[in-house]
């Protein structure tokens, strides 16, 4: 007598532990920190606009955990336009420092030169 399949699966012993967190916060979110500034990092390269910036903030606000609603919203609302891209950018830099991504790097918009060469040149 054969066995017929049952089509039941049984993962492998590594797939059913719990998964660690890397960034611990009091409120879970959607979307970690690197998920965040990924998605600040491709917005910046590719639309290169504060209202692109500030729609995608608006998008994200509900997707992050509750501490960092706040400065979302902010940057949602602010109408300078010059710190909307700081703010993108300095959460860009500070994920990448923190998962330590091209350490003493620093991102630029649209791969341009951040000004540190001018004197030297």
């Amino acid at each position: 007598m054969q066995k017929a399949p049952s089509g039941v699966v049984t993962l492998p012993a590594w797939m059913n532990r719990p998964v660690k967190k890397l960034y611990i916060t009091r409120s879970g979110g959607q979307y970690r920190p690197d998920d965040v500034a990924l998605a600040f990092a491709l917005s910046l390269r590719f639309d290169d606009s504060a209202d692109a910036i500030r729609g995608l903030a608006r998008r994200l606000v509900d997707k992050v955990c509750l501490e960092h609603q706040p400065n979302l919203k902010r940057m949602a609302r602010e109408p300078d336009d010059a710190k909307v891209f700081d703010a993108a950018i300095k959460i860009v830099n500070r994920v990448c420092d923190l998962l330590d991504i091209g350490p003493g790097t620093s991102f630029v918009r649209n791969g341009g030169d951040d000004g540190s060469d001018a004197e030297a040149a």
